[in-house]
């Protein structure tokens, strides 16, 4: 009787490796580390786990008295088997001399995750044996140095690239992009090196950039479909043509479907045609999302106005607002547009954020809902510092406005 309950209790035991593998490599490294206490057999289990992953938990578990580099070692030492992810992400984490011993270990034949977040400090150098992990799929790299050996031929199976504060050579960047064949999603946060971007990414799908650039060209990308360009500074808007060649390198995709956009990205478009269309259409582009955009200012209406008229197949448009003044030129200016002008007969969902209610606003909407034929749907969402009564007294205006779509209802998405 004791051993048929015993044999029931330890089930798990009994599993093939493979499976108590798959089982440890779901749990945080900490608890899978923790399994060794469970019995004598149970004691060197987790050295199998295919995952290491040194984070927060694992610094809140173990660290203590301990140092992280004598325990990442001595894990590393014990580890046996498969390694698909290895991360090192652990709070207030240093450049250290450390992470090549470390790196320097791993089996670079099956290491397909690879993550290195350093917190503070000087950014790492990275050593070349990063550059024989053949079989990566995912890399992210954060506060590092990027130079790639000149053998380097590129991570033929990495589908997803996330750097963020990595400084390399210009020329290099572009090169290391198009000899990674199989890349899917690219993003690049605060790369202060980069200033004329050039991505050549047959598989691309999804792009996102924050930071600064003079230029940016996808040189071919057609399954380039989501795209979400933000920068940390306006000194670029100066720049002449900035707005335009921005846009003009957009229309070049013939999948974009989704782009987001900061609205003030776009005033340089006055001198090419806004309010009215552009010599360049986004054909393809279904979703379209303007954030910071200020209603006080004629030429960002203007332009945004431009673009929307310039995206033929637009069917849902969302913004975020950001207004201080009332300034009534921007309100007549809007007044002064026609309906007539362009029709947007695909638009179906317009949802407003931080909607204030200024005039300027609200005329906005209005030339919508009198341009949009298909509109289905206009969302609200009141901005909670200056709309008092949730936005009921701005709804009820709204819905004293004519629509173009007989369809199109009107809501407050905070209480949808």
């Amino acid at each position: 009787m004791k051993t048929s309950r015993k044999s029931e209790a330890d089930l798990i035991s009994n599993l093939p490796s493979s499976i108590i593998e798959n089982i440890l490599g779901c749990l945080p490294l900490r608890d899978a580390v923790r399994t060794s206490i469970l019995s004598r057999e149970w004691r060197y289990k987790w050295v199998t786990c295919p995952y290491l992953v040194f984070d927060f938990w694992f610094d809140q578990m173990f660290l203590g008295n301990h140092k992280l580099e004598t325990l990442v070692y001595t894990i590393l030492k014990f580890h046996q088997g498969p390694l698909l992810k290895f991360a090192l992400q652990a709070p207030d984490f240093q450049s250290s001399p450390d992470i090549d011993r470390w790196i320097d270990l791993l089996p670079n034949d099956n290491i397909q995750d690879f993550t290195l977040h350093i917190s503070r400090g000087d950014n790492h150098r990275l050593p070349s044996q990063l550059f024989a992990f053949h079989q990566l799929r995912n890399l992210k790299l954060y506060k590092c140095a990027f130079d790639p050996p000149s053998t380097f031929r590129g991570f033929n199976k990495l589908v997803n690239l996330d750097l963020q504060d990595v400084v390399f050579a210009p020329e290099t960047f572009g090169n290391f992009v198009s000899c990674c064949t199989s890349l899917e999603r690219l993003r690049l946060m605060e790369c202060s090196s980069l200033d004329c971007i050039e991505i050549d990414a047959p598989k691309l799908k999804f792009f996102e950039f924050h930071g600064v650039f003079r230029s940016i060209s996808f040189k071919h990308s057609p399954l380039l479909a989501e795209v979400l360009i933000s920068f940390s500074s306006m000194d670029f808007v100066r720049e002449d043509r900035f707005s335009f060649d921005l846009i003009k390198s957009l229309s070049c995709l013939p999948a974009l479907e989704d782009l987001h956009l900061q609205a003030y990205v776009l005033e340089g478009l006055a001198e090419y045609g806004a309010p009215k269309k552009l010599p360049v259409t986004l054909k393809t582009l279904k979703t379209l999302h303007l954030s910071d955009m200020y209603f006080e200012k004629i030429d960002e209406i203007s332009c945004a106005l431009c673009l929307i008229r310039s995206s033929p197949s637009l069917q849902k448009l969302e913004i975020t607002a950001f207004t201080f003044d009332v300034v009534e030129a921007v309100a007549e200016f809007l007044r002064s547009q026609k309906s007539s002008d362009c029709s947007l007969t695909h638009l179906k969902t317009v949802n407003m954020q931080l909607f204030s209610g200024a005039e300027s606003e609200m005329e906005f909407v209005k030339y919508l809902l009198a341009s949009a034929t298909a509109l289905e749907e206009m969302a609200i969402s009141p901005h909670a510092g200056n709309v008092s009564d949730g936005g009921e007294s701005i709804l009820n205006k709204l819905k004293q406005f004519p629509r173009a779509s007989p369809r199109a209802e009107i809501v407050n998405s905070e209480k949808k």
